[in-house]
């Protein structure tokens, strides 16, 4: 990141805690509320359909299923749309701050980098979909410096030019149980057993669980939606 100020690039903090980034990058803070990312995402999505930023070509080439996002961000679904005034008031961002951000990001090479930690809230999904969105909008995925990053610097590991020590393991054989439950669904499966949940276009059924073995990780401290 030292170097990437060095070289000039511009980076934008979206935090409520300015300590996110090292301040020697003179980082843009967007202080803004917590949980309000989808918001601003939608605002700047909609600055870039309403000023025709959009990369129609890139859309329609490499992606599915803009139509009905765009008819849900200009409001034709619920009634809403989902421009900068509306994201100021959800985010606590100036409307303009957001209009400028949007316009920055379509006319230079912009990596989107999204932390972990947005998944970790109700609705956690959401702020990925809606990032993963903008960066098709900007049409520069998969350009050098271009493009979206999740949980990139986390352990030293994701982005960077590194190879892990492979530990010792004992042989595990195959499991029978072909069933499965989506590792953030911890709490549903404990309070639910028996309901169904919908996961990568599938449909499963959470089991009733009589004993939990873990190891390697704590689902009452990693999870959302905990009682």
């Amino acid at each position: 990141m030292r170097e990437a100020a060095a070289n000039g690039t511009k980076m934008v903090n979206v935090s409520p805690l300015r300590s996110d980034v090292l301040e020697e990058m003179n980082a843009d803070w967007l202080a803004i509320y917590p949980c309000s990312d989808v918001a601003l995402l939608l605002g700047i999505a909609c600055t870039l359909q309403d000023e025709g930023l959009a990369d129609t070509e890139f859309l329609s080439k490499y992606t599915v299923g803009y139509e009905t996002f765009r008819a849900y961000l200009v409001g034709r679904i619920d009634g809403i749309k989902k421009d900068s005034d509306w994201a100021a008031v959800k985010t606590g961002i100036p409307a303009e701050r957001i209009r400028d951000l949007a316009r920055d990001m379509a006319r230079k090479r912009t990596m989107i980098s999204v932390s972990w930690s947005l998944t970790r809230q109700d609705n956690g999904e959401q702020p990925y979909w809606a990032a993963i969105a903008v960066a098709s909008m900007s049409g520069q995925l998969g350009l050098p410096g271009g493009g979206i990053g999740f949980g990139c610097s986390a352990m030293n590991a994701i982005g960077a030019n590194y190879q892990g020590i492979p530990g010792a393991a004992l042989p595990q054989g195959s499991n029978p149980v072909k069933s499965f439950i989506p590792v953030a669904r911890i709490t549903d499966l404990l309070v639910h057993p028996g309901e169904t949940f919908e996961y990568n276009g599938r449909t499963g059924i959470y089991p009733e669980i009589k004993l939990i073995y873990w190891a390697g990780g704590n689902p009452f401290h990693h999870h959302q939606g905990l009682v």
